[in-house]
C-alpha cells in the first residue's frame, strides 16, 4: 500500500512598509523599483500655482531681475506647496505619509548641499567657470529649491525609486532650453546670465509638477 505524499505549501515572506501596495484582490505585487507602488495622484493639487506670480514678480516687478529676493520668496512658498498640495497627492503603497517637520529641515539642508554638484553640472553645460560664479550659484539655488518637494519625497520614501527623476529632468530641460536666447544679438537686459535660465527652470518646474503624474 503506497503512502500518499503530502502536498507541499509554498511559503512566502513579505515585508510591510511604505512601498507595499495591494490590488483589489489583495494579492501582493512584486516591488519593481522602475515602476514602484509609489505614485502621485492626478489632481489639480499638484499644480504649483505659486510659480506664476513668482515669475511675474521676477520679470515685471523686481528691480533688475533680483534673483535673491525671488529665492527668498520661493523657499517658503515651496514649503507651503509641499505641505498643503504635493505631499497630500503623493501615495506610498496604500497610504499617504504625514509631513514630518524634522525631515523637512533635513531635506532643506540637503537641497542646499546639492547646489555644489549642481554648480559643476551647470559649468559643464557651458556656464562661465571663473566669471559670474555668484550668478551661477544663484541659478543652482533656484534649480535645487524648485526641486525641493521631490527631494523631500526621496527622503520620505524610497531612495531607489525612479519616480522622482521626472521632476528633476523637467527643471533641467526648462533651464537648458532657455539658454538659446543668451547668444542672440538683441542686447536686452533679460538676456544677461542667468536671467533666462532662471525663468526656464521655473517654467520647467511648473510643467513638471503639473503634468508629472501623467508621465
Amino acid at each position: 500500500m503506497g503512502v500518499k505524499k503530502r502536498a507541499t505549501v509554498k511559503k512566502t515572506v513579505s515585508f510591510s512598509d511604505d512601498n507595499t501596495l495591494t490590488n483589489r484582490s489583495n494579492k501582493k505585487k512584486h516591488v519593481d523599483h522602475d515602476n514602484p507602488p509609489v505614485y502621485v495622484r492626478k489632481t489639480l493639487l499638484t499644480v504649483p500655482w505659486h510659480i506664476i506670480p513668482l515669475l511675474y514678480y521676477y520679470i515685471y516687478i523686481s528691480d533688475g531681475f533680483d534673483s535673491l529676493k525671488l529665492l527668498f520668496a520661493l523657499i517658503p512658498l515651496q514649503l507651503a506647496y509641499l505641505g498643503i498640495q504635493f505631499n497630500k497627492s503623493t501615495v506610498y503603497g496604500n497610504k499617504i505619509l504625514k509631513l514630518k517637520v524634522p525631515l523637512t529641515l533635513i531635506s532643506l539642508c540637503a537641497t542646499l548641499l546639492l547646489t555644489l554638484p549642481a554648480v559643476l553640472i551647470i559649468i559643464l553645460f557651458g556656464a562661465p567657470v571663473t566669471e559670474k560664479w555668484k550668478e551661477t550659484w544663484m541659478l543652482a539655488l533656484h534649480c535645487c529649491y524648485l526641486a525641493h518637494p521631490a527631494i523631500y519625497q526621496v527622503f520620505n520614501g524610497d531612495f531607489k525609486v525612479g519616480l522622482w527623476k521626472k521632476y528633476f529632468i523637467m527643471i533641467v530641460i526648462g533651464a537648458w532650453s532657455s539658454c538659446v536666447v543668451i547668444p542672440l544679438d538683441w542686447d536686452r537686459d533679460w538676456q544677461a546670465w542667468p536671467v533666462p535660465v532662471v525663468v526656464g527652470a521655473y517654467l520647467g518646474a511648473f510643467f513638471g509638477y503639473s503634468f508629472g503624474s501623467y508621465f
